[in-house]
């Protein structure tokens, strides 16, 4: 029954892949449109916002601060998520940096058995989200021009992960319980953890390592993005966006959602990006629907992320249902916070700046400037993990 679903799957993929080469010869004005616009977002705001955190993060990994982290943060991470302390790097980073820097840093560990397979996929599931910079920065401002709006949208984000992490810590294996150390004794051991770690390879080796691996995973991410925006053009000039619209529509009925809404929600499906933009430039739908939509945009990520997530993962025993499944878990939790966010933060009669088109809030955010921000806010949580594990008693 697997190999026929994987046999029905790669079918699916090969009719898929055909339609775009056809699209592209028929449609080039077209498709060399969607491909520019893909790489100008790639270029303006994913390179300066992704790559320093990909070479910090593999710096910070090849020098032993995840062992060092490992080892203090123990009994901090253990209650919270059943997760080893080494999770704790992952949790900061993918909380402050975005797409698919979670993912990235569990692959590191998974691959230096500092996980399990279980642990692995709890972790991925929940530290892959989207950025500050994307969310108050091109959302809160670009799109709605407020930053109430997108702090509302943030909190709901980020709340909502958290959450998924702490009901997944239930489905967590039985582990046997760990040895219990001084404060001293640890802060003893992870130094020398880190000592450790420091001396087996020279500063200037791991740099050229980490902006290697760096370069690398953000030409990758450079493709899904250029890829993606092709394919959403394709089903867009198709008329396969107006079917899922309205199948979108009816489905959510309940709602009732406007047919910009749904449109949005079904370009969300694929690139979040793209979708968010057209969710808040619906001129038929109410404030609270669009912040619904968008939110749930946000929580799910669309098909470009998921296949950045999974391609990173590939040869792991992390599985794409799980995955889903989280996806659309914070999806239910994200909107429920927004809704109430709305009805108790955010007056219905808030006056809210008229979006500004694709693509110009997006290369007018100085996206440099937001990475370093988010940089400055990854040192603050590992601090206050630091102190709250320098305070705990074992």
């Amino acid at each position: 029954m697997h190999g026929t679903m994987l046999k029905n799957t790669q079918f699916w993929i090969l009719l898929g892949l055909v339609g775009l080469a056809v699209f592209m010869v028929a449609e080039p004005s077209s498709a060399v449109t969607s491909a520019a616009y893909g790489l100008k977002l790639w270029a303006t705001v994913v390179v300066p916002a992704l790559l320093p955190f990909f070479i910090v993060a593999e710096l910070l990994v090849s020098m032993g601060l995840v062992r060092f982290l490992g080892v203090l943060l123990e009994p901090v991470m253990q209650p919270i998520f059943r997760l080893p302390g080494c999770s704790s790097l992952v949790i900061a980073m993918g909380f402050t940096s975005g797409f698919p820097v979670g993912a990235l840093l569990t692959r590191r560990l998974y691959d230096q058995a500092m996980l399990s397979a279980e642990q692995a996929e709890r972790l991925v599931s929940f530290t892959n989200n989207s950025s500050p910079l994307f969310i108050l920065g091109a959302v809160g401002m670009g799109m709605f021009g407020s930053p109430k709006l997108g702090w509302l949208l943030a909190i709901s984000h980020y709340l909502a992960n958290l959450t998924v992490g702490l009901l997944y810590r239930f489905k967590a294996r039985a582990v046997p319980g760990a040895v219990k150390l001084g404060r001293r004794e640890r802060w003893r051991n992870a130094v020398m953890e880190l000592l450790l770690a420091m001396n087996q390879e020279g500063l200037s080796k791991r740099l050229a390592t980490a902006i290697s691996t760096g370069i690398t995973n953000i030409l990758a991410i450079g493709g899904y993005i250029i890829t993606f925006s092709v394919i959403t053009s394709m089903l867009s000039d198709w008329g396969f966006m107006e079917i899922l619209a309205r199948s979108i529509r009816s489905l959510l009925g309940f709602f009732d959602l406007s047919y910009q809404v749904a449109y949005g929600l079904g370009m969300g499906l694929f690139e979040i990006t793209l979708g968010s933009n057209f969710i808040a430039q619906a001129s038929d739908a109410t404030l609270l629907h669009q912040l619904l939509a968008v939110s749930a945009v946000l929580s799910f990520s669309g098909l470009c992320i998921i296949t950045q997530v999974m391609g990173v993962m590939v040869g792991t025993p992390v599985r794409l249902g799980f995955y889903l499944k989280a996806r659309l878990l914070q999806c239910a939790i994200s909107v429920a916070i927004t809704m109430i966010g709305y009805k108790y933060w955010v007056a219905a009669s808030s006056p809210v700046s008229n979006p500004v088109l694709l693509p110009s809030p997006f290369y007018t955010i100085p996206a440099w400037h937001w990475s370093l921000y988010c940089m400055a806010l990854f040192a603050l949580l590992v601090g206050v993990l630091l102190c709250i594990a320098w305070l705990k008693n074992d």
